[in-house]
């Protein structure tokens, strides 16, 4: 082992790994400190129960027009600067934010938020593939997943909190002040450990040197962009509004409840790698969490609170595994480690059209159709979840590994 190696231990890596994650949590916290708030915002900034969706979509649009074009800023900068800038966007969108006095306001400070976004949903992944070896990826990308979820938790319980104690501006200058602390963190501590030897290097025949399976990552991207109109747009961008106005509780104990499921993929997400890597699939993980999905969002949106519960802690096992699930087979089907990037900006691609679809037309058929929401779930959410078990039965996995 050469000195080179030497210096990256897998402490080391698992601290550079750290920086990607910690950079995450704040992509992810950003998106979802507004939707606890929107009983507040929407009277001061202008915005009404209709058109507050875009407060949330914003990121989605950004991330779609980002998803190709941070593939090229990630090859051309590197993971380091790709990363500096990530954070600096969250740390200058969330000071725009703070001093919004309408709605065209935030919702322009929330364009540079979700630069961030953009740029973490691509650049992440691809990090994480090329910091801990192959044979730890399994792990690594089940940790990965819970950036998500994580930020969700944050925002849902701490944004509530800051807001009643020091006004909801508190909250985006709080993001701010992180954002900052992030990218400081990524500035000092990331550093780019040597790649694993290809297969070319290792002296396997030119026949060895698979192509990505192109059909099936575009089969797991439409799924995970149906997964995230649902998930993302509908469950994350307006169930503490949901239980808000059907089961009468206030912001902070909407905000916690609605963050159990999040709670929970905080330890399954890392446990649901682990049993992907013993059971030697990820597929596995996807059919599982759209097949639970499709049951749960069944009655996810009803009246009976104690249903509620059952669906978040359900729910939760499904969460995990979607995530996982497609993080970690993307670079399997992938092939290449060259390319992981190009094949994580078509989920992210895909991933942001679904939280523009989902955080704009769910509301919409909640408030406008005068509909309940538990129709809105079954007439939009279920049937998604259902594209998504298609796609992901479809999904070409023994090929891929044999």
């Amino acid at each position: 082992m050469n000195d080179k190696n030497q210096a990256f231990s897998m402490g080391r890596r698992w601290l550079i790994f750290s920086t990607v994650f910690v950079i995450g949590i704040l992509a992810a916290y950003n998106m979802f400190k507004a939707p606890p708030l929107f009983s507040v915002i929407i009277p001061e900034l202008g915005f009404t129960d209709e058109n507050v969706g875009w407060v949330m979509s914003m990121f989605g649009i950004i991330g779609v027009v980002l998803a190709f074009p941070a593939g090229a800023i990630l090859n051309k900068l590197g993971i380091k600067k790709s990363l500096i800038i990530t954070a600096a966007s969250l740390a200058i969108g969330s000071a725009l934010g703070a001093v919004a006095t309408n709605a065209g306001m935030l919702l322009a400070s929330r364009v540079v938020e979700g630069i961030g976004m953009g740029l973490i949903s691509v650049v992440g992944p691809a990090a994480i593939a090329t910091i801990i070896p192959r044979a730890k990826q399994g792990l690594a990308m089940g940790l990965w997943a819970v950036w998500f979820p994580a930020g969700t938790v944050f925002a849902f319980n701490t944004a509530p909190a800051l807001s009643a104690a020091l006004g909801w501006r508190s909250v985006w200058w709080t993001a701010a002040v992180l954002s900052v602390a992030a990218l400081v963190f990524a500035a000092l501590c990331y550093a780019q450990p040597p790649a694993e030897k290809t297969a070319e290097e290792a002296g396997a025949p030119a026949a060895a040197l698979r192509k990505p399976d192109m059909r099936s990552i575009l089969l797991v991207a439409i799924g995970f962009m149906v997964w995230n109109m649902f998930n993302a747009g509908a469950i994350g961008g307006f169930y503490p509004t949901f239980l808000q106005t059907v089961h009468a509780m206030d912001p902070q104990t909407a905000g916690f409840v609605a963050s159990i499921t999040n709670i929970c993929v905080l330890f399954l997400g890392p446990i649901s790698g682990v049993v992907s890597d013993k059971l030697g699939t990820r597929k596995g993980l996807l059919v599982f969490a759209f097949a639970g999905a499709a049951a749960f969002l069944a009655f996810g949106f009803g009246n009976n609170l104690a249903l509620i519960y059952v669906f978040l802690i359900g729910y939760s096992f499904f969460s995990a595994s979607a995530a996982t699930g497609t993080f970690s087979i993307i670079p399997e089907l992938t092939h290449q480690p060259e390319k992981i990037g190009f094949s994580m900006a078509i989920v992210a691609f895909l991933q942001n059209i679904g939280i523009v679809v989902g955080s704009a037309v769910f509301p919409v058929l909640a408030a406008s159709l005068a509909w309940d929401w538990n129709t809105a779930s079954l007439m939009f959410c279920v049937p998604l979840a259902v594209v998504g078990l298609v796609c992901s039965i479809f999904v070409r996995e023994k090929a891929n590994k044999e």
